[in-house]
Parts: C-alpha cells; structure tokens; sequence
C-alpha cells in the first residue's frame, strides 16, 4: 500500500521521486486501460501532462486524495478527448474512403500551385522586371507614369513588359498567359 499523504507532501515540496517510484507505474497503466490497445502508446503523454497540471494546481489541492483524484482525473479526461479524437479521424477516413479532394479544396490546391509558381517565376526575374512588375501591377501606373518615373521611353516600357510575360510564361511552364495576368492582377504582394 501506499503512502499517499507522505508522496504528496513531497510533491509538494519539489521532490518528485517518491511519486515517480511508487506512484507513476501505475498511473501508466491506468492510463493504458483508459486509452485502449490503438492508443495506449500515448499513456505516458497522459500522465505527463496530468502530472504537470497537478504541479501546477498542488497548492490549491490540500490533501493528498484530493490531489491524487484531481491527477486522475485529468488523465482520464485527456485520454476520453484523445480517444474521441482518433475514433473522429477514423470515421471521418472511413466515410471519404472513396472520396478525393472536395471541388472547392482542388480549385484552392491549383490556386495555391500557381501563385507558388508565379512567386518563384517573379523571383527569378531580373531587378529591372521584378521593379517594373511592382510598378505595373502592386502600385497600378501606366506606362506613361512608369516610363516617367524610370526616366525610359513609353515604348521601352511596352516593350519591356512583354519581354517581362514572356520571362514569366516561360518560368511557368504550361500556365496560359491570360492566367499570368489575372494572377498578376490579383496579387498584392509582389516581390520587389
């Protein structure tokens, strides 16, 4: 049997080895049994996280079978939410077996493909694209303005963007060009 009043007061105190010896192999396998045969690999987690909540709370827990119920306690309740959890993961696995990606997260996965695509396309771009890109397309002037603001003729700056899309089709492989621009449209962080 054991001494329950003499491991708390040395909980208490700081001194966790009575509790580790005496106490902690069998809260392992109380743990165990609560997480059942698919789970009881996270027993140790358990009681862990139990051990530390009942550090944490041991000046508000006045008594040893108050205590030790209150460690009890929170690996029970750890263990029913991580059991919850897997039986959810497993249901949920188990009705979309046959399923794939949901339209709206493929359409969110292409998205995502092409905008990291466009990202590493603008990043190989040389300075005076990337600047002519932030200008064009994050700040929103037209040619004149930029043509103006670089100190080039209007046409160079025509010219220059479509040296620019082409780099960028390029860089992107098979995305169509009108896709480039509605991307590039969209954006409002560009590399600069």
């Amino acid at each position: 049997m054991h001494d329950y009043d003499y491991i708390y007061r040395s909980f208490v105190k700081g001194d966790v080895t009575p509790f580790y010896e005496d106490l902690y192999p069998g809260l392992l396998v109380y743990a165990s049994r609560q997480l059942g045969p698919d789970l009881s690999y996270l027993a140790e987690d358990c009681v862990q996280d139990a051990v530390m909540s009942s550090y944490t709370e041991r000046k508000r827990l006045r008594t040893s079978m108050a205590w030790y119920a209150y460690i009890l306690k929170c690996i029970y309740h750890s263990a029913i939410g991580l059991v919850r959890k897997h039986n959810s993961r497993n249901n949920y696995l188990e009705s979309h077996e046959n399923e794939h990606v949901t339209p709206g997260l493929e359409v969110a996965m292409l998205e995502q493909e092409t905008l990291d695509r466009l990202h590493a396309a603008i990043e190989s771009l040389p300075v005076k694209y990337r600047t002519l890109l932030r200008m064009s397309y994050q700040e929103g002037l037209k040619n004149a303005e930029i043509a103006r603001r670089l100190g080039v003729a209007e046409i160079t700056v025509k010219k220059q963007k479509a040296q620019m899309l082409m780099m960028l089709r390029d860089g992107m492989g098979d995305v169509p060009p009108y896709v480039i621009i509605l991307v590039l449209s969209g954006c409002a962080e560009l590399s600069a």
